[in-house]
């Protein structure tokens, strides 16, 4: 039985990460979830630490018919250089076979205790899995992040652009005045003079917004190439992105999010399977503090003999054949007490360490979730910012135009508004990263929340 639950376990895991793309509609086309599907089955392929992981399960799986074999059985040979007489001829050699037998269940609770190691193994590799999807996670919204923030420069370098327009267009009409008006010659040159440094002051602002773009541009550069070495794929292989980046929708029901966690939580599984395996050997132990028997034949090859005294008539020279029955006395008791103590101690810390992990898994859960409240309100706060500075940045242009507010007044809501932007995206990513890892304390699986 428990053979066929492992068997299972491998064909589900087959189709690794398969189960994610079907999980949760509305998150996908949000956040265009099809392409981070992709690359999280990408990853289950090709990942090669996850590859050993499951590798390693799959040895694990092997030990199970290596602890349910009876031990091979031992075949004893003699010849003697010159044969010996015996009653009923002369022995030439002498054949034993002896095949032992476990006590009654020896090998069935070592098939659990193997069995049982092997869903170790596995919940391992799960629990390996897990944080290997959730480092992706956490690098594609690096990636949506810096390529929102491309998105905003690009934009605000366009309003700069519309501003230095502007801007040049004031210095082009107090320029005509100067030729207009010979007597106010040196007012108007102050004007225009004034009006140049408003364009030479917007020019320097497009020049720290290219600079963050280039800036910018080499980040994505070096995360894509992290991005793919979690996939396991080239470093400049090519990594497609959504054109925006949004908040996921992302409700949360505490009882059931603890529930799932205790239940589908593979390090708690993995405890869970540890202690049965201590139970499992300790009636393997204590089994093998019984009696082994062991059936066997002995096979005496003998020939005629010339001595009358042991000839033995019509037995003179026939070949002997006897059954044998053997049986194992375990008389020295103490090393199977102290087998049976020691793994009473380790199913006891297996129990310890399950409570302690639990408790630490619930500990992560609410901080996670208060880092995702305070992501969430930051989030609120900065898109509410965000288009209180817009408003403002197309006032203090209107009033920069009409000579009711000066330069500075421009330029500094301009950088509130690309701040504001910059800041939602990285709450939103921020956000998203913390969602990911809830997922991962419920081990990425199609749950209601």
């Amino acid at each position: 039985m428990e053979t066929k639950i492992v068997k299972f376990k491998i064909g589900v895991m087959i189709l690794l990460g398969s189960w994610l793309v079907s999980s949760n509609k509305a998150y996908a086309e949000t956040i265009g979830q099809d392409s981070l599907n992709h690359y999280l089955q990408v990853a289950a392929r090709s990942n090669p630490g996850l590859k050993a992981d499951f590798l390693t399960y799959k040895a694990a799986i092997q030990r199970i018919p290596q602890a349910g074999a009876y031990p091979d059985p031992e075949l004893d040979m003699g010849f003697f250089l010159e044969p010996m007489d015996i009653l009923g001829g002369k022995q030439v050699a002498e054949f034993k076979i002896m095949q032992m037998f476990p006590w009654f269940g020896t090998k069935k609770s070592a098939h659990n205790e193997a069995a049982h190691r092997a869903q170790m193994a596995f919940e391992r590799f799960r629990e390996n899995r897990n944080s290997l999807y959730l480092d992706i996670y956490a690098q594609w919204y690096r990636l949506c992040d810096l390529q929102e923030r491309l998105v905003n420069n690009k934009a605000n370098k366009e309003l700069l652009k519309q501003l230095e327009s502007l801007a040049l267009q004031k210095y082009g009409s107090g320029d005509g005045q100067i030729k207009a008006s010979q007597g106010k010659m040196n007012t108007a040159m102050g004007k225009g003079s004034s009006k140049m440094s408003d364009v030479l002051r917007i020019q320097i602002e497009l020049a720290g917004i290219d600079n963050n773009i280039e800036s910018v541009l080499s980040q994505l550069t070096a995360e894509k190439v992290k991005f793919n070495a979690l996939l396991g794929r080239p470093s400049e292989a090519s990594v497609s992105l959504p054109d925006s980046l949004k908040q996921v929708p992302f409700l949360l029901n505490e009882s059931s999010v603890l529930a799932n966690i205790e239940r589908q939580n593979p390090m708690l599984k993995m405890l869970l399977e540890e202690g049965l395996s201590y139970k499992a050997q300790a009636e393997t132990e204590k089994k093998k503090s019984y009696p082994m028997m062991g059936v066997g034949l002995q096979y005496m090859l003998n020939k005629k003999t010339d001595n009358q005294a042991f000839a033995m008539g019509s037995m003179n020279g026939k070949d002997m054949w006897m059954p044998m029955v053997s049986m194992s006395i375990p008389i020295f008791r103490n090393k199977y007490k102290a087998e049976q103590r020691e793994i009473r101690f380790r199913q006891e810390a297996s129990k310890e360490n399950y409570e302690n992990t639990l408790n630490n898994l619930e500990a992560d859960y609410f901080r996670i979730r208060q880092q995702m409240d305070d992501a969430n309100r930051k989030i609120g706060l900065y898109q509410r910012q965000s288009q209180l500075a817009e408003s403002a940045y197309h006032l203090v242009v209107e009033e920069f135009t009409s000579g009711q507010s000066d330069l500075t007044n421009v330029i500094d809501v301009q950088r509130q508004l690309l701040d504001y932007q910059l800041k939602t995206a990285d709450a939103i990513a921020d956000y998203n990263t913390k969602a990911a890892a809830i997922q991962k304390l419920i081990s990425f699986k199609d749950t209601e929340f």
